[in-house]
C-alpha cells in the first residue's frame, strides 16, 4: 500500500529514470522519443526498457490520452521491490518468528525504500535482484545447486541492470559458494551466463551489438571520466549524505546493525564493500549506495529483535509493539525531515508537459527559455509532435506558426506572443523547473529550421 501511494505522484529526483529508462521504452511503445547521448554513444543495454515497455504499452493502449502508462510502470517496479521485503522477512524468520516480523516490518515501511520502490532506476532495480539472490543462498541453511542456480541468474540480472554491483555481487558469491565449485560455483555460473544471454538477446533485438554497451560505460565513464562532469565529492561524501538524511537516527542504526552483522555477517561486507567502491569513485549520487543503506537498515531490525529476545517473556509483546512504532515514527520523521524534497522534485515539470500534451489536438509544442538541464520529455508529452526549444521572444514570434503549446518558467510569461493564453501554472518547486503552460487556438505547421529538443541537446553534449 505505501509503495502504491508513492507510484501515483510523478516526481523527476534523478533525469536518467526518464532519459534512461522511461524515454526509450516509450520510444518502443509510440515511436518519437529523444535520444540523449547515453544511447547515442552506445552505453546503454537495452533490456531494461524493453521490459517496462510491456506495462507501459499496455497502460497507454487502454488509455492513450492519460499517463497510465507511467502508473502502470511504477506500479510494476513497486510489486518488484516486495522481493526486498519477502527477503528480509526470510531472513529474519530463519532465526524466529520475531526477526522475522521486526525484519519485514522495517523492510516495509522504511521510508528510502517506499521511496525508490516505483521509480524507473536501475539502482532499485538492482536491489530486487540482489536481495531475491540474497533470499536463495542466506536465508536458508544449506542451499543446493538449484537455488545456486536461480541466484545466479537472478545476480546476472542485476549485473546487467547496474554493472556497479558487481563488487556487492562477487562479495556475495564468495561468502556462500566459498569452495564448493560444483554444487556452488558452477550453476552460479550458469546461472549467470543464462542472464548475459537474456541481455544479448535483448540488445541483438534492436540492432546492437551485444555487451558493446558494457565497454563504452566502462571506457567512457571510466577512462574518459564523463561521469566526473557531473560533479565530485570527497572520499566521505556517502558518508556526509547518509548523516543528512538519516540524521539523528544514524548512530543507533549503525549500532543496530553491528548487532545484527553477528547473525549475518555476509550482509554486512556486501553492504561495506558496495559503500568503499562507491566511495572511491568522485561522481557520487546518494541513489548508488541504495544497495548498502538497505542491507544495513534490514541488519539493524535484525539487531532490534536481537534485543528484544533479551526482555522478559511477559513483557515481549508490549516491547514489540514500542519497536515497530519506534521504527515506524523514525521512517516517518525522515521521510519528512531533510529528504522531504525528493517526494516532490521536478513534479511541476511533469505537470506541465503532461498538461501540454493533454488535448488529443495538440499539434507542437514549444519549451521556452528552457534551463540547461531536462526540459522536455515525449514520455511525459504523449503527443507525436516536434518538440522545439525556443530562446528569444524575437524566435517566438517568428516560429509560433510550428506550436500551439508553449511550456515556459513563470518569469518569462510576458515574453511571448499575446495570443498564447495562460492555462495554468504548477505550483512551484524546488527547482528553476518549468512549470506554466500557454496555449493558442488554431493548426500547426512543421517548421524544419526550428530546433528540436534532439538538436539542442546534441549540441549541448546532453
Amino acid at each position: 500500500m505505501l509503495r502504491a501511494v508513492a507510484a501515483l505522484p510523478f516526481m523527476v529526483n534523478w533525469f536518467d529514470e526518464i532519459w534512461q529508462y522511461l524515454e526509450p521504452a516509450w520510444h518502443l511503445v509510440a515511436g518519437s522519443w529523444v535520444q540523449t547521448w547515453d544511447y547515442r554513444a552506445g552505453l546503454r543495454s537495452w533490456l531494461i526498457p524493453e521490459l517496462l515497455s510491456v506495462p507501459m504499452g499496455i497502460g497507454h493502449a487502454l488509455s492513450p490520452d492519460t499517463t497510465l502508462h507511467l502508473l502502470l510502470v511504477r506500479l510494476t517496479l513497486a510489486a518488484l521491490s516486495l522481493v526486498i521485503v519477502g527477503a528480509a522477512v526470510s531472513l529474519g524468520l530463519r532465526l524466529s518468528r520475531l526477526h522475522g516480523i521486526l525484519a519485514g516490518f522495517v523492510a516495509a515501511t522504511w521510508f528510502e525504500l517506499v521511496y525508490f520502490a516505483p521509480r524507473a532506476l536501475s539502482e532499485p532495480i538492482g536491489l530486487a535482484l540482489l536481495m531475491g539472490a540474497i533470499w536463495l543462498l542466506l536465508a536458508q541453511s544449506k542451499p543446493g545447486p538449484r537455488q545456486f542456480a536461480i541466484a545466479g541468474l537472478l545476480m546476472g540480472l542485476c549485473f546487467v541492470a547496474r554493472i556497479q554491483y558487481a563488487p556487492a555481487l562477487l562479495t556475495l558469491a564468495i561468502l556462500t559458494a566459498r569452495k564448493d565449485w560444483r554444487g556452488a560455483w558452477l550453476p552460479l555460473v550458469a546461472g549467470g551466463c543464462g542472464a548475459l544471454a537474456i541481455d544479448a538477446l535483448a540488445n541483438l533485438a534492436m540492432g546492437a551489438v551485444p555487451f558493446r554497451w558494457m565497454i563504452e560505460a566502462a571506457r567512457i565513464n571510466i577512462l574518459e571520466g564523463r561521469a566526473q562532469a557531473y560533479g565530485t565529492m570527497p572520499f566521505t561524501g556517502y558518508f556526509s549524505l547518509i548523516a543528512w538524511y538519516w540524521y539523528l537516527a544514524m548512530v543507533p542504526i549503525l549500532l543496530l546493525a553491528w548487532i545484527g552483522a553477528k547473525r549475518y555477517p555476509a550482509l554486512l561486507w556486501i553492504a561495506l564493500v558496495h559503500l568503499a567502491v562507491h566511495s572511491l569513485i568522485g561522481h557520487k549520487e546518494y541513489r548508488f549506495v541504495l544497495a548498502s543503506t538497505a542491507l544495513l537498515v534490514i541488519l539493524a531490525a535484525i539487531g532490534s529483535a536481537d534485543l528484544l529476545r533479551r526482555v522478559p517473556r511477559q513483557r515481549l509483546v508490549l516491547a514489540t509493539l514500542a519497536a515497530l512504532t519506534v521504527w515506524g515514527g523514525a521512517s516517518a520523521v525522515l521521510a519528512n525531515g531533510n529528504f522531504r524534497p525528493n517526494w516532490s522534485m521536478e513534479a511541476d515539470l511533469a505537470e506541465a508537459l503532461e498538461k501540454a500534451g493533454r488535448p488529443g489536438k495538440t499539434c507542437g509544442l514549444a519549451l521556452y527559455r528552457p534551463r540547461d538541464t531536462v526540459a522536455g520529455s515525449y514520455a511525459l508529452y504523449r503527443r507525436a509532435t516536434p518538440i522545439y526549444v525556443l530562446t528569444t521572444p524575437e524566435e517566438a514570434r517568428r516560429r509560433a506558426g510550428a506550436f500551439d503549446v508553449v511550456v515556459t518558467p513563470q518569469t518569462h510569461l510576458g515574453e511571448l506572443p499575446r495570443d498564447y493564453v495562460l492555462e495554468s501554472c504548477a505550483a512551484p518547486g524546488i527547482t528553476d523547473a518549468p512549470g506554466c503552460v500557454l496555449r493558442r487556438a488554431g493548426s500547426c505547421t512543421p517548421d524544419p529550421n526550428a530546433p528540436t529538443l534532439q538538436t539542442w541537446l546534441e549540441a549541448g553534449g546532453n
